[in-house]
């Protein structure tokens, strides 16, 4: 198979993280050529890319076996009825970008554990202490998995999931009236 210029684009957008996209791969084709139009010169290329194109595109490079796909149902699609949606990433990053979205997944979890404040009123209340100690033991295996002694490149996200163990264990309480806070 020929190295194409829009072989080549596709790949380096399939090979890294977009926080913008949802994190890591896989992705959507829609959600490539947004990749494209909003910094087309990170990923190489050189003008604007058509739906159809990275359709065919990806198409090709599946058959090669480079790239490969899963349906998911995608219910964000501007007022439409849901819809299987073919999501796209290298053949051989799946182990790892499945550890990505559970590193993402747990720490987005772990965010919500002493509940959610909207305009000053609480949403979702505070997790009990065993939900706590569930998201702990999750993030703990999660930390095994992603140590930087024992797995290369995950250096960020065991970052991150030190972060997310130290903000369950807080003591914060958000019901707290803030306007107390401020005023002494």
């Amino acid at each position: 198979m020929k190295n194409t210029r829009n072989r080549q684009v596709i790949l380096n957008c399939l090979s890294e993280p977009n926080e913008e996209c949802g994190g890591a791969p896989p992705y959507s084709a829609s959600s490539i050529q947004y990749m494209l139009e909003c910094i087309p010169e990170h990923y190489g290329a050189t003008g604007p890319v058509s739906i159809s194109q990275i359709n065919r595109t990806l198409r090709d490079l599946h058959n090669a076996g480079l790239v490969t796909f899963e349906y998911r149902i995608d219910e964000h699609t501007q007022n439409k009825l849901p819809q299987r949606v073919k999501y796209w990433q290298l053949t051989a990053e799946i182990e790892r970008n499945k550890l990505l979205a559970e590193v993402v997944d747990a720490c987005r979890k772990a965010g919500r554990a002493h509940g959610l404040m909207f305009f000053g009123g609480l949403v979702e209340q505070p997790f009990n202490d065993e939900q706590k100690a569930a998201i702990i033991k999750r993030l703990k295996a999660l930390m095994q998995r992603t140590h930087p002694d024992k797995t290369e490149g995950f250096t960020d996200q065991f970052k991150q999931l030190q972060d997310a163990i130290e903000y369950v264990r807080s003591n914060i309480d958000l019901t707290v009236d803030s306007a107390k806070g401020l005023s002494a």
